[in-house]
């Protein structure tokens, strides 16, 4: 298999047909955690397609070496139904290692890919972060998604958290597709405004936070958001997107607050964490097995999800009239154990 575009119809392409959220899939392991577990990954793959995702992130970041994050790659491959689209995670030690899972990627007909920056790379200007995304944007034919988060510690090259002016540059180069914009701490939807000003004719700009999503839906016609964790509410917010994009605002806001109890229980997990500069990704998978997906423990180090966080999620997905599982006990084997 091979990508199904040129370098020349990725930003065509993007306008045309990324349309919906993309969600993200963790891995899944062994008991004993020697190995992938594919039954659980596949299961996840396929299930985020019936909750009606547009695609999935194939997540690094999670445990595994680079060799298992490419057999990660081709067992979503194998397993997601036609028209699932399927997002590289370009997030390791060195580029060197962003560059082999690229090219696995383009080899296994990915659809995009995640763009992020090495721990290592310390830029000194905004030049400096435009001539790294421009080496990797030159080294594989990947829609590329241009990732602007306070993560990378750009600030002290601009106020937001990443500076406007290589946002602007990087927009135009030919393989970028989308821009996912969550840089500007507080000041985050002004923001997302300017920047959206700055280069919405090149590329499709959206911040992936779904407590946005209406707003940018009606005021600024976003028509694809990711890469976030959106299965923690089942496929709740696949049918806000949904109904905002059809014009159906009464019905879409009636789902969107119907699950405000869970929003505000992820929302104080995160919350809990703030400043690690991690994302609790084991409390992510819990959410997502609650929600039907496998579950089970990613391999160390992770941060550890306690008794008393996991009461506290439970707790808001069911006030907001979730079916859940009656106790914990088969999330930390997930339920395709091997």
């Amino acid at each position: 298999m091979s990508l199904p575009y040129t370098r020349a119809e990725v930003k065509d392409r993007a306008r045309a047909e990324w349309r919906g959220l993309c969600n993200v899939t963790l891995p899944s392991f062994t008991s004993d955690f020697s190995t992938l577990n594919a039954a659980g990954i596949a299961h996840d793959v396929r299930l985020a397609a019936r909750y009606g995702f547009w695609g999935t992130l194939v997540a690094s970041e999670s445990g595994t070496t680079l060799e298992e994050y490419l057999r990660f790659m081709e067992i979503a491959a194998e397993s997601a139904p036609e028209g699932f689209r399927l997002v590289a995670h370009l997030s390791f030690s060195t580029v060197e290692e962003e560059l082999t899972a690229a090219k696995a990627a383009e080899a296994l007909g990915f659809e995009a890919a995640l763009l992020s920056y090495p721990p290592s790379f310390r830029p000194g200007s905004a030049a400096d972060v435009v001539e790294h995304t421009r080496y990797v944007a030159e080294r594989t034919d990947l829609a590329l998604i241009l990732f602007a988060v306070m993560t990378w510690g750009f600030t002290p090259l601009h106020a937001s958290g990443f500076p406007p002016a290589a946002i602007e540059e990087m927009a135009r180069i030919d393989t970028a597709a989308a821009l996912k914009y969550e840089a500007g701490g507080a000041a985050s939807i002004t923001a997302l405004a300017d920047v959206h000003r700055r280069v919405s004719e090149h590329v499709l700009v959206e911040n992936p936070m779904e407590q946005h999503l209406p707003a940018l839906v009606d005021r600024f016609g976003t028509q694809w958001f990711g890469t976030s964790a959106y299965e923690s509410f089942g496929d709740r917010v696949p049918r806000v997107h949904e109904l905002a994009t059809a014009g159906k605002w009464n019905e879409a806001m009636d789902v969107f607050w119907s699950y405000q109890p869970a929003r505000a229980a992820k929302g104080d997990f995160h919350a809990s964490f703030k400043g690690a500069g991690l994302i609790h990704r084991v409390g992510w998978k819990y959410l997502s097995w609650l929600q039907g997906f496998n579950g089970g423990l990613l391999r160390m180090p992770q941060m550890r999800l306690s008794p008393g966080q996991m009461r506290s999620l439970r707790a808001g997905l069911a006030a907001s009239g979730f079916h859940l599982p009656d106790g914990d006990d088969g999330f930390f084997a997930g339920r395709n154990p091997a």
